[in-house]
């Protein structure tokens, strides 16, 4: 397989639709049909379920599509990297962030990054937290905006705390519990939750159950799983449930139909970090974390 055909297999399970991923490496239907169906042979296992109505992964095509973008990511960074190296930069920084947490700090700081080393390139990297600190664990990102539940689980990394987010119950405004000040997590015993994917975000689902169990003594009823956040705050909008997500969310995706209302008693936090391995050789990096000191103090 060449790293092409793994860009096509990653479009078509990112959107779920051959027709999509097709126009998005402006090639026919029927040819990107036939590429996964090359593929499929190559490797002798059935990596999506088709019908009619819908396209879906299987296991092995969930397993495939972690290590596929991390082929791509490996090679797109060699590729990067002797480019760079023909025109003279020698400067490069990789770095990986989750999205809505950090809205509020990265644009400053690459904007201000940029004029401080208008030599060192700058290669944004957006996944899940698991994805991340995996990335960051192998070497493959530099430094990265996450979150630190899981962490001690690392010891070879090296973190600075940027804030904490206090976990929210979000539901529709025109649920019952809408009007409420707080909320007792004991309340939503008999809801229906929408939660994200349990194997894209393993980590984080895992922790939002047994905060349940813990803290409000059930295990929830979850009705629907998503891969991205937006459609998991969309189903909640749709009156599909309700769903535990960090405050930042509200900020990241104002939305008049939704209600963020914290939780009373023992709540939870997220932790945000931005974290870097001990023992990293990249000169760039201790360079990026005096600019984000110098940012985050304003």
């Amino acid at each position: 397989m060449d790293i092409r055909q793994f860009q096509y297999f990653i479009s078509v399970a990112e959107h779920l639709n051959f027709t999509r991923a097709a126009k998005e490496h402006f090639i026919a239907q029927t040819a990107m049909s036939q590429q996964i169906i090359a593929i499929e042979k190559k490797l002798d296992v059935q990596l999506f379920i088709r019908n009619n109505r819908s396209v879906q992964l299987t296991p092995a095509g969930n397993v495939l599509l972690r290590e596929a973008k991390l082929i791509v990511s490996i090679a797109e960074e060699a590729i990067r990297k002797t480019q760079h190296a023909a025109s003279g930069f020698v400067g490069s920084l990789k770095v990986g962030f989750l999205g809505p947490n950090e809205k509020h700090l990265l644009p400053e700081l690459i904007r201000k990054f940029r004029h401080s080393y208008p030599n060192i390139n700058l290669t944004f990297i957006q996944d899940s937290t698991e994805t991340i600190n995996s990335y960051l664990e192998r070497g493959l990102l530099d430094i990265a905006f996450t979150e630190s539940y899981n962490l001690e689980q690392i010891p070879s990394f090296e973190y600075k705390a940027i804030c904490n987010h206090p976990i929210c119950i979000v539901l529709h405004r025109e649920h019952p519990l809408a009007s409420e000040a707080t909320i007792n997590l004991s309340s939503l015993a008999h809801e229906s939750f929408v939660a994200i994917d349990s194997q894209e975000y393993h980590g984080a689902f895992e922790r939002m159950v047994d905060f349940c169990i813990t803290n409000g003594g059930f295990t929830p009823q979850i009705v629907s799983q998503h891969r991205h956040p937006e459609t998991v705050l969309l189903m909640i909008e749709a009156g599909v449930g309700v769903a535990l997500l960090p405050h930042y969310f509200f900020n990241a995706y104002v939305n008049p139909n939704l209600k963020f209302i914290e939780l009373s008693g023992d709540g939870d936090l997220v932790h945000s970090i931005i974290a870097w391995r001990k023992d990293h050789n990249n000169p760039s990096v201790p360079l990026f974390l005096k600019e984000f000191d110098m940012t985050s103090s304003l």
